[in-house]
């Protein structure tokens, strides 16, 4: 997938600090209007995440972040979990979920910013399969800039 230079930058150093923790960093995004630029963390472990965790995260990754110094001037770091409509954010996340429902952003070989709903089938020589309503797609993963599984509801497409 695509990410952000900062987030690129700072993927191996924030996973890892998330994983000695005993968390699976889920994705990371930075971005906002200028002077007001946010570095959101989206963490997840088995049993769930909740407010505390999220507190004690952002302490560690502070102390990381203010060591790293990666990005100049002020910034505010937010730390998350992933929600219902759980972020796809590793381009293995498109295989381990297989079968589920996701929304995909992506950017079309002429250049336009599209977006497709469908059921995800996996992996193939770097390209995410996508059932749609009109036929399955191929789409590159260098080309995806977002991605998100869709929560389906109780007695949803009943």
């Amino acid at each position: 997938m695509k990410r952000h230079p900062v987030v690129e930058r700072l993927w191996d150093e924030v996973d890892k600090s998330a994983e000695a923790l005993g968390f699976e960093l889920v994705q990371m995004t930075y971005g906002g209007p200028l002077g007001d630029q946010s570095l959101a963390v989206y963490v997840d472990r088995e049993g769930g995440v909740h407010a505390d965790d999220c507190v004690m995260l952002a302490e560690h990754l502070s102390v990381l972040l203010d060591a790293l110094d990666p990005i100049p001037g002020s910034y505010n770091l937010v730390v998350s979990s992933p929600g219902l409509d759980r972020p796809l954010g590793r381009d293995e996340d498109f295989a381990r979920y297989a079968g589920r429902r996701a929304t995909v952003r992506y950017q079309s070989d002429t250049g336009r910013s599209r977006r497709v709903r469908g059921a995800l089938a996996g992996v193939e020589e770097r390209r995410v399969l996508l059932d749609t309503e009109g036929g399955r797609l191929a789409l590159p993963l260098e080309q995806i800039s977002a991605a998100n599984l869709v929560y389906e509801w109780e007695g949803e497409g009943d």
